[in-house]
């Protein structure tokens, strides 16, 4: 059971370093989708409740927390997955001590994904009423559940 809770820190590892990397590498569209929900230039149905950010500049500093969620995301799972395989031969309180970094990758994640595209961007900013809105939020629910359900599976007692 030991080398499956690694397995999972791996992958919040590798989910949230390819989410950065996904951005990083389309920089400009990622930015341009963060201050177009931000701005909220057009609802069809309903209106945003209070309000809105059209600075160029308050799009790239979404954009940069968003990342910097992910990146950390990343980072706390690998390391974490490291620390748990260092302690996998450990006696189990060592074992369930290492989980610490894997299961605040996994709980970032979760954060990032559930609190900035569904909190935010779909209750706030009312993303569900555009196709592309629609489709990220479905993304971040993906990415949170995944991150929250591997978490939780790192978190269990091993004895």
């Amino acid at each position: 059971m030991r080398h499956l809770k690694i397995i999972a820190a791996l992958f919040i590892g590798l989910m949230g370093l390819l989410a950065f990397l996904n951005n990083l590498f389309n920089i400009m569209s990622a930015q341009s989708f963060v201050a177009a929900v931000i701005s909220a230039p057009e609802q069809p149905y309903y209106k945003i409740i209070g309000p809105v950010f059209s600075a160029g500049w308050q799009g790239w500093l979404g954009l940069g927390v968003i990342m910097a969620g992910e990146l950390t995301a990343g980072v706390l799972g690998f390391v974490g997955a490291a620390k748990l395989f260092g302690a996998r031969s450990a006696v189990s309180t060592e074992f369930q001590n290492a989980k610490m970094l894997a299961i605040a990758g996994g709980a970032i994640g979760m954060f990032v994904w559930y609190g900035f595209f569904i909190v935010l961007g779909e209750a706030y900013f009312n993303m569900w009423q555009t196709e592309i809105g629609l489709g990220s939020v479905n993304g971040a629910f993906r990415y949170g559940t995944v991150c929250a359900v591997l978490m939780f599976f790192i978190s269990m007692r091993d004895d």
